[in-house]
């Protein structure tokens, strides 16, 4: 494993649900509270790859 991703501004936020697209070009996570804080403001983010496979 290595870190290749950092979600700024969202300190109170957890990651969750971290999914790959099933062509595995594309991954998916949600911040649980976004910047607002809320659990409302949660947000869904998509990453564009290409990603290793191993």
């Amino acid at each position: 494993m290595a870190p290749f991703l950092r979600v700024e501004g969202q300190g109170g936020s957890e990651i969750t649900g971290p999914a790959f697209s099933p062509d595995g070009k594309r991954l998916y996570f949600s911040s649980q509270r976004g910047v607002g804080g809320r659990s409302s403001d949660g947000i869904t983010y998509e990453v564009s790859g290409p990603f290793r496979e191993r």
